[in-house]
């Protein structure tokens, strides 16, 4: 599929509860505030719109609430019992129409259009990478991102019990890194391995400003911090673009 040619598509893929919403709306934020009044339009697509469940990327509610379950379920039981989670839960044939009927509609040519999809598997489907300009990949040990998971859905939303959350990651979310979305990482240019980093953000947003169709839109720098992540030469930063077939990728250790 070929990449959007009137949109600038970027993927933000990673684990359960690892920062990437919070750095798409950081990336939105930064590229409105940094940018000419009007002169791009951002909108984040959650992939979480596209399960039938809609809240997040796990059903907690299909995983037992017992403080022991995880602990005392075996392994007949656990396949018998409990869902595996699978890619296959994300409808990636309506992203992807939803996507070039986006580009298909874009602004016109003196407003830039980007398009930020975050989601668990933004980096699994082949059609979708092809789609997009950068794709990003958001790692965070797992302890964090379960801390996360817990102080996000248990401690400030109130929408999960401990004891759920603690089960869906036990019993499913944990298994499904592993085995879908972990794999994804090597799809990469940029790879955030501390989960949210301000200075990935604004080298994402370099990346992104080598794909603008109108050339003399560029950023008001005096606005941004000092960024050492940034090359001090824009255009020996420009023949790369983030190209995955120079075989290279940005870890931002």
């Amino acid at each position: 599929m070929p990449q959007l040619s009137n949109s600038i598509l970027v993927l933000l893929g990673g684990g359960h509860a690892s920062g990437k919403k919070t750095t798409a709306i950081a990336l939105k934020k930064e590229l409105l505030s940094s940018m000419p009044e009007s002169s791009i339009n951002v909108k984040i697509i959650d992939m979480n719109e596209y399960t039938t469940y809609g809240k997040s990327s796990v059903d907690s509610s299909q995983f037992p609430n017992s403080k022991s379950a995880a602990i005392t379920v075996n392994k007949e039981e656990f396949f018998q019992s409990f869902p595996k989670l699978k890619p296959s839960r994300f409808d990636f044939t309506r992203l992807k129409n939803d996507l070039n009927e986006m580009n298909q509609t874009s602004s016109d040519r003196s407003t830039q259009d980007i398009i930020i999809v975050h989601g668990l598997y933004a980096l699994y489907d082949k059609d979708l990478r092809e789609m997009s300009h950068i794709k990003v990949f958001i790692d965070s040990d797992s302890d964090t991102r379960l801390i996360r998971w817990i102080n996000r859905d248990v401690l400030t939303n109130k929408v999960e019990s401990l004891e759920t959350v603690i089960n869906a990651y036990l019993l499913g979310a944990r298994i499904e890194m592993s085995d879908y979305i972990f794999p994804t990482k090597e799809f990469s240019d940029v790879i955030m391995p501390r989960g949210f980093d301000a200075n990935a953000v604004k080298l994402i947003i370099d990346g992104i400003l080598l794909y603008f169709n109108d050339k003399s839109i560029q950023p008001k720098r005096s606005s941004l911090p000092a960024n050492n992540l940034r090359p001090a030469v824009i255009g020996n930063f420009e023949k790369e673009k983030f190209d995955v077939q120079k075989n290279k990728f940005y870890q931002l250790n």
